[in-house]
């Protein structure tokens, strides 16, 4: 007897439910259902927040498939949904010998979606090769239609914190835009997955509508492979093409490798280890051999240290992904990307468990050698926790994946002065905030000055100089008198704005000392600064 739709549509979503319950925990027998707290998406489902694109060859040999697709698509979509708990961004790009945007990478459009893939029909294609690595271009490297054969742009953002992926699913080589499969067409496919690489798994469908090929399979495979994904042969006729897109769904598997902020640190984030911003997992030597720390040596090569841990709380498994270093100029609150430069094109690294150290030269360094430096690991089976915002050490503290180090050894000479350098910006909107200095071991011997500037001067003044453990020596400049207590509060700087202050150290005897100086906002919260280590020669 005939199935009918409805028979059909319920026997899909119960595969879909078996499916998906294979990912997630199952209850103790007995066991009452635990009342929902607000936890963060990772925590409340078995991928945390997904970021999919499906990439559809629409030529006339996919009929069946695509028309599986059309009768499977609720279900995949309502897998996404559950992997992520809800929160996720969903794509839709079709390609013959051109590529077609239907629906760019956005949260909330489930419904637009449906309806682009219930509107896909299979026909044309012309010669066997089609433009699947120029569409794969369009997804990883976020597109516009100008200059190309493609109709329609993609340029949502893929989330830091999210799993993100490409199912790509079709029957032929790749061909780019000129209708013929060559040597460069392998390669600029290889070049999508090296794209890809540690940040967006492709996983490839390959519906062996002809037979099986093997150039094509060495292809699919490479897709995944190179980017974590998956390869799978489907049926010749397409028809568990949707069940295989769902199970690809399903490798949301999570490593979780961190690096300490504090030497307390477990990787659980967020926690309340203060300061946040003198990673011990990062040191900076003259050379390749490990050491205590040193400051960078302008025009040479430095070398930074960093210490990979693996695993965290949040998953488990070696780990593959990129190393990024960034360098900013000393001091605190410095906005997320703006202020940031990348120090070295990404490093890739395996992570197998335990304590991974990573070397990278720092060729010519810049002037005057004083900097802020931030790790970041960067994975696809390891997203940001949070979602990034402007706030470097908001950014911080909430995803263990970044480490933030401004560490500056200042050698001093008794009655000598020493300057460097503290750069005071603000994440937050237009509001006031505070330099706040404090000596965790022990006051410093000798005498500590802030220069604040004239503009910082003027107008700390025009809010009513508040402050404390602290007395003016000149017209910009002001002595340290507690640095267990003194602090200057209201100080008046907009977001894009950046004022560099100088600190003088004069030391009376020989001495060693810590001071740290921070900036804080308008409620005391932390938002950034600089360990000064004090020695005398």
């Amino acid at each position: 007897m005939p199935t009918s739709s409805t028979g059909r549509r319920r026997a899909t979503l119960v595969a879909a439910a078996a499916m998906v319950a294979a990912v997630l925990p199952a209850l103790p027998a007995g066991a009452e259902p635990a009342v929902a707290k607000a936890v963060p998406p990772p925590a409340a489902s078995p991928c945390g927040p997904m970021d999919v694109t499906f990439v559809i060859d629409d030529t006339g040999s996919m009929g069946g498939a695509i028309a599986n697709i059309k009768t499977g698509i609720n279900s995949i979509i309502t897998d996404v949904s559950t992997l992520s708990g809800g929160d996720f961004k969903l794509g839709l790009v079709s390609f013959k010998d051109n590529v077609k945007v239907f629906n760019d990478l956005a949260a909330g459009n489930q419904a637009a979606v449906t309806a682009a893939v219930n509107g896909l029909v299979a026909t044309g294609g012309g010669n066997t090769p089609e433009a699947s690595d120029e569409a794969l271009n369009t997804v990883v490297n976020n597109l516009p239609a100008l200059g190309r054969p493609q109709t329609g742009d993609f340029v949502g953002t893929w989330r830091s914190n999210a799993t993100k992926m490409v199912v790509l699913v079709t029957d032929a080589l790749p061909g780019g835009f000129d209708d013929a499969h060559t040597a460069v067409d392998v390669t600029n496919a290889h070049q999508r997955a090296l794209d890809a690489q540690n940040d967006i798994k492709i996983s490839s469908v390959y519906i062996p509508t002809g037979g099986v090929s093997a150039p094509i399979v060495s292809i699919m495979q490479d897709y995944a492979n190179t980017t974590g994904g998956v390869y799978t042969l489907a049926a010749a006729n397409g028809s568990n093409t949707a069940t295989t897109i769902q199970q690809t769904l399903r490798n949301c598997k999570r490593t979780d490798v961190f690096i300490r902020d504090h030497g307390s640190d477990t990787g659980v984030e967020p926690h309340g280890l203060n300061p946040i911003w003198t990673s011990p997992d990062i040191t900076v030597c003259p050379t390749a051999a490990p050491c205590a720390g040193a400051n960078p040596v302008v025009g040479s090569t430095s070398y930074i240290h960093v210490k990979l841990n693996n695993p965290g709380p949040n998953g488990s498994g070696t780990a593959n992904g990129n190393l990024k270093l960034y360098y900013t100029a000393q001091g605190g609150a410095a906005v997320w990307p703006t202020h940031w430069t990348h120090i070295n094109t990404a490093v890739n690294v395996t992570v197998p468990a335990g304590t991974t150290s990573v070397v990278v030269p720092w060729n010519g360094v810049p002037g005057p050698g004083h900097f802020c430096l931030l790790a970041r690991w960067e994975s696809a089976t390891d997203p940001m926790t949070f979602a990034e915002g402007p706030n470097t050490l908001t950014n911080t503290r909430n995803n263990n994946n970044i480490a933030w180090r401004n560490v500056d050894s200042v050698r001093v000479v008794p009655g000598k002065p020493t300057t460097r350098p503290f750069t005071l910006a603000n994440p937050n909107p237009r509001a006031l905030t505070n330099l706040v200095f404090t000596a965790p071991e022990g006051a410093f011997t000798g005498k500590v000055v802030i220069d604040l500037g004239k503009t910082l001067a003027e107008r700390w003044k025009a809010t009513g100089q508040k402050g404390e453990g602290i007395r003016q020596v000149g017209e910009t400049r002001f002595e340290i008198a507690d640095p267990k207590a003194a602090r200057f509060l209201g100080l008046t700087i907009d977001p894009k704005e950046r004022f560099e202050t100088e600190l003088e150290f004069t030391a009376t005897t020989q001495t060693r000392a810590v001071l740290r100086l921070n900036q804080t906002d308008e409620r005391g919260e932390d938002l950034g600064g600089v360990e000064f280590r004090l020695t005398t020669e």
